[in-house]
């Protein structure tokens, strides 16, 4: 057989599973193929910077926990006797958060570090309260309220009406009584614009569907520009 024949089936054979006729013809194939361990050769350089920068997104989340950040963590790291990569860090930090937190209090202890409280996250911690100091407190009562104290409940509980104060445009408004004064909404000036709006986008053929304008005053159509026509 041909030395050719070889490398065609090389080609196929790491062509199999592509789409279409790349995993057939030899022609695509082989370009899909040349492609594709050009991709390879990249992305094996690539995924250890890809996957180093996860190990560190690890890391700042785990350390702050801790009051400590990334950067310092890996700081005090170095100066200690403790060598453990970050792979291995972020493993524990994930799997094993009590052995992490030992790692972190010899390193502290090593560097005599002093953490940072503004670094560690807010947690709200909730405690138990017991019935009698509830009461006491007065969180809890252990008689029903009175009729006068259910109305003060519901007025509380009722929003606040809000203060209209002043003209809302005093120059203009002022002298004509039928204004609303003291509106607090350009409700009014809104729909105006969205009309005019709606009237100008208007097709030709949509305009002419529209109700002609019938004019009932006593008005007259200037005769004067049609002097120099024939009657």
């Amino acid at each position: 057989f041909p030395m050719g024949n070889f490398s065609r089936d090389k080609v196929l054979k790491l062509a199999k599973g592509y789409k279409g006729r790349s995993s057939t013809c030899y022609s695509i194939a082989i370009r899909r193929v040349h492609k594709a361990l050009q991709y390879q050769y990249r992305d094996r350089r690539v995924k250890k910077r890809i996957v180093r920068k996860q190990w560190i997104v690890t890391l700042t989340a785990a350390t702050r926990e801790h009051g400590f950040n990334y950067s310092r963590f890996i700081m005090c790291l170095n100066r200690s006797n403790v060598n453990i990569d970050r792979k291995i860090l972020a493993d524990l930090a994930i799997n094993e958060p009590y052995s992490f937190k030992t790692i972190i209090d010899e390193v502290k202890r090593q560097n005599d570090y002093v953490e940072f409280e503004q670094i560690k996250p807010k947690l709200r911690l909730q405690s138990g309260v017991l019935l009698h100091e509830a009461i006491e407190n007065g969180s809890l009562r252990a008689t029903q309220p009175t009729p006068e104290e259910i109305e003060e409940i519901e007025k509380s509980l009722i929003p606040k009406e809000i203060k209209m104060i002043g003209l809302r445009y005093p120059e203009r408004d002022a002298k004509d009584p039928k204004k609303d004064y003291l509106r607090l909404s350009f409700q009014e000036e809104d729909e105006a614009f969205l009309k005019e709006q709606e009237r100008l986008q208007l097709s030709l053929k949509e305009q002419k569907k529209l109700p002609r304008e019938v004019l009932t005053d006593n008005w007259e159509e200037d005769m004067s520009m049609y002097k120099h026509k024939r009657k």
